[in-house]
């Protein structure tokens, strides 16, 4: 639990202990709040042991992610300090909690090399431990030239790590940068299963399966993007891509045989009302703006097409 005050209140009161608290309890990414406040606060002489360490810790991992490397190092030579009173807070060099702390300042550095090979360390150590294992892949991923080590090596961690909805966001996000669409709808099926209410998710979803093609794609695109819209009316993205996907379909059903055709002529009507539907739809949250014009315009122009 972290203080009862708003995170303003604690800043304008000058409360640097429980402003890194706040942070802390609330996990917020707030990297120059913390250091200014951390600097301030460790001032003090009457901090526990506990307390101490956990705000070093904290003010290093704020201090690696601003770029301010000396108070990163500070922090660290402190933390092994063998100043502290309760010996079953001691931080040995040999310790996971230093290891940590030491890649991070190893890869805010730029030292790649140096920092893997701690993470190496820490998963000899603990095979199944994942923090050291995205640390790994997030080495990959910031050098050029390694997207495909960087793509095995998130492959991997998935493979040991399959609940982290984060990780497949990512590997979604690593299949479109290579135009991997089919790879990326497949890492957003896995993120619908964990947040199935997700109108975001959906959209996404919709719109891999659109790119990728085919009629069979496009029914799936469709699908998705009506539930993306069924969630959130207002998800404008997800209203185009309905209708977007919607006139895929159509394009591509005229590629097929015309004995496949046949067999869609039920989804082709399906389609012809999904554009229409949704631009009316688009047309009546426009209404009234600037856009309004534009927007009729171009599906005035789908619509006369079908």
């Amino acid at each position: 639990m972290g203080p009862e005050e708003d995170l303003p209140t604690l800043i304008s009161r000058k409360d640097h202990l429980n402003v890194l608290r706040y942070v802390r309890a609330h996990q917020l990414r707030e990297p120059n709040l913390v250091v200014t406040h951390g600097k301030k606060m460790l001032e003090s002489k009457s901090l526990g042991d506990a307390e101490r360490l956990a705000s070093l810790e904290q003010i290093c991992i704020a201090a690696c992610d601003i770029g301010d490397l000396d108070l990163a190092e500070s922090c660290l030579d402190s933390i092994v300090s063998p100043s502290i009173n309760n010996k079953s807070l001691v931080v040995t060099k040999d310790s996971s909690r230093y290891r940590k702390l030491l890649a991070l300042c190893l890869e805010a550095a730029g030292n790649y090399e140096s920092a893997a090979a701690v993470y190496d360390i820490l998963l000899q150590d603990n095979p199944s431990n994942a923090y050291a294992a995205k640390r790994k892949y997030c080495i990959l991923a910031a050098q050029s030239g390694k997207e495909i080590e960087a793509m095995k090596a998130l492959d991997e961690y998935l493979s040991k790590h399959p609940g982290d909805l984060s990780a497949w966001y990512q590997m979604a996000e690593v299949c479109l940068s290579v135009s991997d669409f089919k790879g990326a709808a497949y890492c957003y099926e896995e993120l619908v299963l964990g947040c199935p209410l997700d109108s975001n998710i959906h959209t996404k979803l919709g719109e891999a399966y659109c790119t990728a093609g085919g009629v069979e794609n496009a029914k799936l695109a469709r699908k998705h993007l009506a539930q993306a819209v069924q969630l959130d009316p207002n998800n404008l993205r997800a209203w185009y891509g309905l209708v977007a996907a919607a006139e895929g379909y159509l394009e591509e059903v005229e590629k097929i045989s015309k004995n496949k055709r046949e067999t869609e002529e039920e989804g082709v009507e399906v389609a012809k009302e999904l554009i229409k539907f949704g631009g009316e739809k688009l047309v009546g949250i426009y209404k009234g703006s600037k856009m309004a014009k534009v927007v009729s315009m171009v599906l005035k122009e789908s619509s006369e097409s079908l």
